[in-house]
């Protein structure tokens, strides 16, 4: 019996040995191990250290960073970049925000940043126009050829009065103004004719037959005037030892609505203003940035940590369920095999002393 106890915890002894042994040898294999990371930086030299721990774990094993080395750099270039700068304004800076997208020679881009500034203008010069309505202009009405008329910087919300030259004329509308109307004095009255101009009339003719005439005498076309009645102002009176009577002609005149242009360079004072700003870039572009981005792979050297070996160990020992349930079992095994030599020897010392007993009762 006693050999066998002996040979029970011989093997035990054999067996921890042999699993804790097949643990150690697994790690004492890993002396070293490497990590492989791919990242992207916008530095050219940057040696890729930064991006690994200087300590790591594996196993319940410590292992210090040795070295890292970089295999593979490949450069990714920005795509097109567009900027948008606006017109200095004032005000709501919604209509001078860039919009989210816009498509140039066919290719799209879209709006990476945004934002606006202030800035202080400096005294500018911006050629400006502005408008005047003549209304009822007719034939032999002449329009000015400068006038003061007031522009306006919108953007800066400036409004100045100045005095520009004409640029242009725009006719608007065109129609016939029936208001056309003079007057016609006629001297001699009581004579048998007079004179119009070179033309002499008979005192019994009615006036209206010489509408035309009239048109001429003042020289206005007949295709832009006409007389349509002329009627007698009171009974003919005497001045200056003559006869007259004054008579009013009424008609129409052709007129126009004629818009006047007028424009050239206007100096509008500095002022405090935003500017709006944007960035586009190419949609389709892997590289949605300003920058070369370098794209690496980076393989870090790591080192075992003897020093820390056995706690890393026990650390280990207790996060691995398949060696700690074997431990166990051989600890629970231990543990019988001390019980039942206690039990035996107990059993032993009681036979010899009951065997005593027997021989001094028997004397």
């Amino acid at each position: 019996m006693k050999n066998r106890i002996k040979k029970g915890f011989a093997a035990m002894f054999l067996v921890a040995p042999l699993v804790l042994g097949c643990a150690g040898i697994a790690h004492a294999e890993e002396t070293f191990i490497e990590i492989k990371k791919e990242y992207r930086t916008f530095m050219k030299e940057e040696d890729g250290r930064p991006r690994f721990k200087e300590v790591y774990e594996k196993g319940g094993i410590v292992y210090r960073l040795k070295s890292v080395q970089i295999n593979n750099v490949e450069e990714i270039h920005p795509g097109d970049i567009i900027t948008y700068d606006s017109d200095p304004f004032v005000g709501d800076p919604e209509g001078y925000a860039p919009i989210e997208e816009i498509v140039k020679e066919g290719k799209k881009y879209t709006l990476k940043t945004s934002g606006f500034s202030k800035v202080v203008t400096e005294e500018t010069a911006k050629y400006s126009e502005a408008s005047i309505l003549y209304e009822g202009v007719e034939y032999i009405d002449s329009l000015p050829e400068d006038a003061q008329v007031k522009v306006i910087n919108e953007d800066l919300m400036q409004e100045l009065n100045v005095t520009l030259p004409a640029v242009g004329y725009k006719e608007e509308s065109a129609y016939w103004d029936y208001n056309f109307t003079f007057p016609i004095t006629v001297r001699g009255y009581d004579a048998d004719s007079y004179m119009l101009g070179q033309t002499e009339i008979s005192n019994r003719s009615p006036l209206i037959d010489h509408a035309k005439l009239f048109l001429s005498y003042l020289n206005l076309p007949s295709q832009y005037y006409e007389i349509t009645s002329i009627e007698w102002e009171g009974d003919p009176v005497s001045k200056d030892g003559e006869m007259i009577r004054n008579a009013t002609a009424h008609g129409r005149k052709f007129v126009k609505d004629i818009r006047g242009i007028y424009g050239g360079d206007v100096t509008f004072p500095s002022i405090e203003a935003n500017i709006y700003h944007g960035t586009y870039i190419d949609a389709e572009a892997e590289n949605q940035t300003e920058q070369i981005i370098y794209k690496k792979e980076a393989v870090a050297a790591y080192e075992r940590d003897g020093r820390k070996g056995f706690w890393n160990f026990l650390k280990w020992l207790l996060t691995n369920s398949v060696t700690l349930s074997i431990l166990t079992i051989l600890l629970i095994i231990l543990l019988l095999l001390v019980i039942v030599k206690r039990v035996r020897k107990r059993n032993r010392v009681q036979k010899k002393t009951d065997e005593r007993t027997d021989i001094q009762a028997y004397r």
